[in-house]
């Protein structure tokens, strides 16, 4: 009799999913965000998550961020460029193709839009960034300079880490990983103080712009990135000389001045500051994804790349760490750095201030 009792019981016990608690979560972002629950709208959001979170298109790695809305007319406020791909009845099949199609294009400043509304489901991309400097459409739409506006719902979908979407609304943040591992810390808010000690010693009237910049620009290598190191130095003669005692690193014989070049892109307002601005956005990119620290002044200026330092320790430290972890502790103990920041491959990141 004991014997049936146990087979009853594991007959009848109740299964869980990852897939449930995903779908349970979504749903209650939704309610509190005020959009329309239905099953089509939950799942369909489901799929766009799993799709996002690892998406990959002829073997190279997209990173694809989302607006989803039930009316796209608060766009009329943001100048902006609008692609329209396909307006068709709701469907989960929908959501999939929405990012399927739309992906490769999501690069460059554009970004997918959604829009469900009276059963029906438009999408396509859209671009709210008309220059270098212009404030990403994320700060736009549910960041710094949001608006909120009667009747209409707005989330901003994106991967911010292995396996790890983050939906923003107007009021509420979800973070969903599709993993079992412990969900990293994959907040910008590290890279936002970085930024801050880089353009610590800008100019006042284009510090915010320069820290924009700067901004939008290591967010988007980072993400494509696999680990980063940084390390900010006080632009004097004393402290520049300091550091060049480093013999494992390139130093630029000519800093690029990310300074004068927002500065000259946003006075000039001409195609040819613009260019040069974009491209050594481009190098920046491509420097902060070397091996290596990358180095940066407190006045913007990036004076050097692919340092690899050697171990500063100080007595009784124990780091039982990766390579990268050792450089960023060694970064700590040097006496160069008046502040440096870490990312890891697995996208946990950290930030450091003397």
């Amino acid at each position: 009799m004991q014997n049936l009792k146990k087979i009853f019981m594991a007959k009848t016990e109740k299964q869980h999913t990852l897939r449930e608690y995903v779908i349970e979560s979504i749903g209650s972002f939704l309610h509190r965000e005020k959009f329309q629950t239905d099953d089509v709208t939950e799942f369909g959001i489901l799929e766009v998550i799993n799709l996002i979170s690892d998406y990959h298109e002829e073997g190279n790695a997209l990173y694809p961020e989302v607006i989803l809305t039930n009316d796209m007319n608060f766009f009329k406020t943001i100048p902006n460029k609008e692609l329209l791909i396909n307006d068709v009845d709701l469907s989960i099949d929908e959501f999939k193709k929405a990012i399927k199609l739309c992906a490769p294009l999501a690069i460059d400043n554009w970004v997918i839009f959604i829009e469900v509304k009276n059963n029906k489901i438009r999408y396509g991309v859209v671009s709210a960034e008309m220059t270098e400097t212009s404030l990403s459409i994320y700060n736009q739409t549910v960041g710094d300079l949001k608006v909120e506006y009667e009747n209409i719902t707005i989330a901003y979908i994106r991967n911010i880490g292995q396996k790890t979407v983050e939906i923003t609304g107007l009021k509420n943040n979800l973070v969903v990983s599709l993993t079992l591992d412990d969900v990293k810390n994959n907040s910008n808010e590290d890279i936002y103080h970085t930024v801050d000690e880089i353009t610590a010693k800008c100019d006042n009237t284009y510090k915010a712009l320069i820290n924009n910049f700067l901004k939008k620009v290591i967010i988007n290598a980072l993400r494509i990135g696999h680990g980063n190191l940084i390390g900010i130095v006080n632009d004097s003669e004393e402290d520049l000389k300091k550091i060049k005692i480093e013999k494992d690193a390139i130093f630029l014989p000519e800093p690029i001045d990310f300074q004068n070049l927002v500065i000259e892109t946003e006075t000039e307002k001409n195609n040819e500051t613009s260019v040069n601005l974009k491209s050594y956005a481009s190098i920046l990119k491509s420097m902060l994804n070397h091996d290596g620290i990358t180095i940066f002044t407190n006045t913007g200026k990036l004076i050097g790349y692919h340092l690899l330092i050697k171990e500063y320790k100080i007595e009784g430290q124990i780091n039982n760490g990766g390579a990268r972890s050792k450089a960023f502790l060694s970064m700590q103990n040097c006496d160069f750095f008046t502040s440096c920041f870490y990312k890891s491959q697995d996208g946990n990141m950290k930030f450091w201030k003397k």
